[in-house]
């Protein structure tokens, strides 16, 4: 009841670091010139069984045959059903989460975590930065500092294990498939044995992350392999007017924090219905989205808010130690981030098997 509640909410902050999640407007000072992005390495892990095929930018090895993007392709002919069954996929346990797997490819290529302060994936990055936009959604991330550098991994469950998203998730990758296809295989998937990810040094304000990310296509021409030709895929639905105004509103701001803060530019966004046939497609630009969504939503507030985060859980926490990151969402007008020291779990032995005291 509210009484218990707000006796836990006093209890929390007696033993709680907090930080307030202020207005929009107030989130000011880091802007997209402030964002930069550049690939370190590659590497596919489609079966966590087997050992992971990477790449390292430094190595000066060619880029291995398991770690080429594929090209783009878009169909001609439209409509197509997106109604596919999906490949299965290796259940998501924190021992392959985003930190896993990047340290995992840091430890193959020998990778120097010396200029790194953040370890984080791409979809809590999106999660955190839109924290301003979202205030009453909550989330939980587990933290562990080692050797001052700061591991974060989201403690909430995945989009796609929800009940009833698992369709919207299927129809997404079924859409990836018809991209680098041209459409012209429908019946499964021409790509299931790619699982490509791209770990990334991101510069955000004073901040280097390592992140990394799955990457769907890249478009053909000459320029392959850099980092400016990647695209991403994404569906939506622009059927009726109140449909398109949640595109301008919260869609446009989604797929641009899903994209920006790692240094992906263009989206393919295929629109669909509600019965999943893909009717149209179009292309955009990452300040494409930004001007259909002036007036809903900033850049310069999302990557603010993240940088400054970031910042105040680098100052309040200790090498060794682990902590949870709470936000409750905007419960009884109390817009809090909660920081306090917790037990430790897999984070802590993840990290520690990738670099074993000596």
């Amino acid at each position: 009841n509210t009484t218990n509640l707000l006796h836990l909410l006093r209890k929390a902050d007696m033993t709680s670091e907090q930080l307030l999640v202020r207005n929009r407007g107030q989130y000011l000072g880091t802007n997209t010139r402030q964002l930069s992005a550049r690939e370190v390495g590659r590497f596919n892990d489609l079966n966590p069984e087997e050992p992971m095929t990477v790449w390292s930018v430094h190595s000066g090895d060619d880029i291995p045959e398991m770690c080429r993007i594929p090209q783009l392709e878009v169909p001609t002919q439209l409509p197509l059903s997106l109604r596919i069954k999906a490949p299965s996929q290796p259940s998501l346990t924190l021992s392959y989460s985003s930190v896993d797997k990047i340290l995992r490819w840091a430890e193959a290529v020998n990778y120097s975590m010396r200029e790194v302060d953040i370890v984080v994936g791409r979809s809590l990055i999106k999660k955190l930065c839109q924290t301003p936009y979202n205030r009453r959604q909550g989330w939980k991330v587990k933290l562990y500092r080692y050797n001052n550098s700061l591991y974060l991994e989201s403690a909430d469950k995945p989009y796609a294990s929800r009940p009833g998203n698992e369709r919207y998730a299927d129809w997404g990758k079924a859409f990836e498939d018809v991209m680098r296809t041209g459409g012209r295989r429908t019946s499964g998937y021409a790509c299931e044995d790619l699982d490509i990810r791209m770990p990334r040094l991101v510069q955000l304000g004073s901040l280097k992350l390592l992140t990394n990310s799955s990457i769907s296509c890249q478009l053909p021409g000459d320029h392959q392999d850099a980092l400016e030709n990647y695209v991403e895929f994404k569906t939506a639905i622009s059927e009726t007017d109140k449909q398109r105004v949640n595109f301008k509103k919260f869609k446009s701001r989604n797929i641009w924090a899903h994209c920006a803060p790692i240094g992906i530019d263009t989206v393919y966004i295929g629109y669909r219905t509600e019965e999943g046939d893909l009717k149209e497609i179009q292309k955009f630009t990452m300040t494409d989205l930004e001007e259909i969504g002036t007036n809903e939503w900033k850049p310069e507030c999302m990557l603010s808010f993240l940088e400054e985060l970031l910042c105040w859980v680098q100052d309040k926490t200790c090498n060794g130690m682990t902590y949870s990151l709470t936000y409750d969402g905007q419960v009884f007008n109390d817009p809090v981030m909660r920081l306090v020291a917790w037990e430790q779990d897999d984070l802590v032995r993840i990290v520690k098997a990738s670099f074993p005291e000596e």
